[in-house]
């Protein structure tokens, strides 16, 4: 993106970057006011002007922050000193440069270096928020169980001291679900958390990622008589880390299973191209999200009102955004669309998927 109130500059810019190597979109924007009409949801990086109408560029570098938070920000500008380049840095921006020093080698170093840096404080950052997640479920929803656990042992002990059979009987099959829920509420958070950062993405098939995930339910599937469709054939391979898409579309098929209501799953898992980016859908015909939860669904433990009687953690969708978020895409929920829900992602196909698939 690039941000500046000289229609020549941006043109100037605007040719540089077409002549790169590398492929990017470049959105051009004239002021700041205008940044509400951008509708791009990912930007890798911000070529913004440090004078603009009205405003200093550096007033907007934690408005980009906050609407961007995974993009670099590089201060250009024709009149500054090191000052502003010490401002713009303690600001937030990876770089500065003077527009009179832009050449096609400095942008394609602002780039591979400010997007590097900006990856990495997205890293530590994402690395706090799982801290933060880790600590809630010790503080909070470990707690209820192992109180619970601690109680039933002592009524366990107290019952086989009284010869009580059936309630020795009642006693362990409470401890073994209360155990079960812990156990599940640890590999939740281990998914959450402990995701592969360090494995090598690699083309994948879509059909075979789906595959994948639907065989890894076929208890759940066989259960509840689930009907799972898949639409993946005609498509390019994706680079991406396989095991962590698996993942993802596991945690919405499951979903859509548990959150059925009282009809047969009918489940249908579509694939197709846009342009440079693969996106997938999950729809169903289950109970639905209501619209008011369509963002709320995807942040840790924020569960829908009606599932307090269905079992699980409130960390799935947060797990798939994480997945997505990993991978540079986006994902979004379609509620009530027009019975149930359809839960749709997208990801970056990669520099070489034209061939390395249709």
């Amino acid at each position: 993106m690039v941000i500046d109130d000289d229609a020549a500059d941006r043109k100037q810019i605007h040719r540089l970057l077409t002549r790169m190597p590398m492929e990017c979109e470049v959105v051009e924007v004239a002021d700041g006011a205008k940044l509400a009409e951008v509708t791009a949801p990912k930007v890798d990086l911000v070529l913004l002007d440090h004078l603009l109408p009205g405003i200093s560029g550096l007033d907007l570098i934690d408005v980009l922050q906050e609407r961007w938070p995974r993009a670099g920000v590089c201060v250009v500008t024709g009149q500054g000193d090191e000052t502003v380049a010490k401002n713009a840095i303690q600001r937030g921006a990876v770089d500065y440069v003077p527009k009179r020093s832009l050449s096609e080698n400095v942008l394609e170093r602002i780039i591979e270096n400010g997007c590097k840096v900006a990856r990495m404080r997205w890293e530590i950052e994402e690395q706090r928020q799982d801290m933060g997640v880790f600590s809630e479920v010790l503080v909070h929803d470990l707690k209820a169980p192992i109180r619970s656990t601690l109680f039933l042992i002592e009524k366990l002990a107290e019952d086989i001291g009284a010869q009580d059979t059936k309630e020795v009987e009642r006693d362990m099959r409470l401890i073994a679900q209360t155990a079960e829920r812990m156990s599940d509420l640890v590999a939740s958070l281990a998914g959450h958390v402990q995701l592969d950062r360090d494995s090598e993405p690699k083309f994948c098939a879509p059909r075979e990622l789906a595959d994948q995930a639907a065989s890894l339910l076929l208890a759940a599937v066989e259960k509840s008589g689930a009907q799972i469709t898949v639409e993946a054939d005609d498509v390019p391979l994706v680079l991406c880390h396989g095991p962590q898409i698996v993942q993802l579309l596991q945690n919405l098929i499951n979903n859509a299973i548990k959150y059925a209501g009282d009809s047969a799953p009918c489940i249908h898992v579509h694939c197709t191209k846009l342009g440079r980016r693969l996106q997938f859908s999950v729809s169903d015909n289950g109970i639905g999200v209501p619209e008011q939860y369509k963002e709320r669904v995807f942040q840790p433990f924020k569960r829908l009102p009606v599932a307090a009687s269905i079992p699980g953690t409130g960390l799935g969708l947060a797990t798939c955004r994480k997945i997505v978020d990993r991978h540079n895409g986006r994902i979004w929920c379609e509620p009530n669309v027009p019975q149930g829900t359809v839960f749709r992602f997208e990801l970056p196909l990669g520099k070489s998927a034209s061939a390395h698939g249709a």
